[in-house]
């Protein structure tokens, strides 16, 4: 499992944009990245960062005889 570090840039009259800045395996790791991603950009309120948990779809593969 990771955890994606997903900035969101706010627009007004536009779609909003969405970037991955990090990753980590680690929820603790994850958090602490997201915290300073958010004190770096306090004073700007149309960036947001937020974590999402992401998992790999399970893909099974069929055997060839």
């Amino acid at each position: 499992m990771t955890y994606l570090i997903i900035k969101e840039h706010i627009y007004n009259g536009l779609s909003n944009s969405y970037v991955v800045v990090n990753q980590s395996k680690d929820l603790d790791k994850a958090n602490d990245m997201l915290q300073g991603y958010n004190l770096i950009n306090k004073t700007n309120k149309d960036i947001l960062h937020s974590i999402i948990k992401y998992e790999s779809p399970l893909v099974l593969t069929k055997e060839v005889a």
